[in-house]
């Protein structure tokens, strides 16, 4: 089950905003939005019949007042006749009307292609700076005669193997990208709320 949200945050630019607009405008929806606010829950016949509006006139507007997050689709049930009627219910929810505000959301999916391209080419730096490992003392004993075994085993412990260490460049260049882009991304939001 999803968390439901306590409010409907819209932009004056956003489409949603018109249609509250519409909604709340609309003396029609007014009437259906009271008559709700007074019934837990009611279908689109009962609401008709109690208003005394016609049943296309009530679903129209059903629709849009839905549509604007006003009301909500609470469950259905069937009539007498075995019909499927969808109650509805007033949506308890705070309407926030910005003039203007960033979706962080929006923003976010923009950069995540961003940070995988940058993963994977620190990959490929990591790969191609990796340091080429040398091995000594590598002579088998068994092409060998026992004393050349001998001095092979004391060079190989003298000599033991040698494993370069290089710096992770791949690494690097991520997190100095990573921390690029959140600068990029902080910027951003700073110029929008302004």
């Amino acid at each position: 089950m999803s968390k439901e949200e306590k409010y409907i945050l819209v932009s004056l630019e956003d489409e949603k905003s018109k249609k509250i607009a519409e909604s709340i405008s609309n003396k029609t929806a007014r009437k259906i939005l009271d008559y709700l606010s007074s019934k837990e829950d009611a279908g689109a016949e009962e609401i008709s019949k109690a208003l005394k509006i016609p049943l296309p006139t009530v679903d129209y507007n059903l629709k849009n007042l839905k549509k604007s997050g006003l009301i909500e689709a609470k469950q259905f049930v069937w009539s007498q006749k075995g019909k499927r009627v969808i109650l509805y219910k007033i949506a308890k929810k705070l309407i926030i009307i910005a003039p203007k505000f960033s979706d962080i959301k929006k923003e976010l999916k923009n950069i995540i292609p961003l940070v995988g391209i940058t993963a994977v080419i620190s990959v490929i730096i990591q790969y191609l700076t990796r340091p080429q490992t040398l091995f000594q003392g590598t002579k088998s004993v068994t092409e060998s005669t026992l004393a050349e075994s001998s001095l092979a085993f004391e060079a190989s412990r003298a000599a033991p193997t040698v494993i370069q260490q290089a710096p992770a460049y791949g690494l690097y260049f991520f997190l100095g990208a990573l921390f690029i882009i959140t600068i990029y991304f902080l910027i951003k939001i700073i110029r929008q709320k302004d």
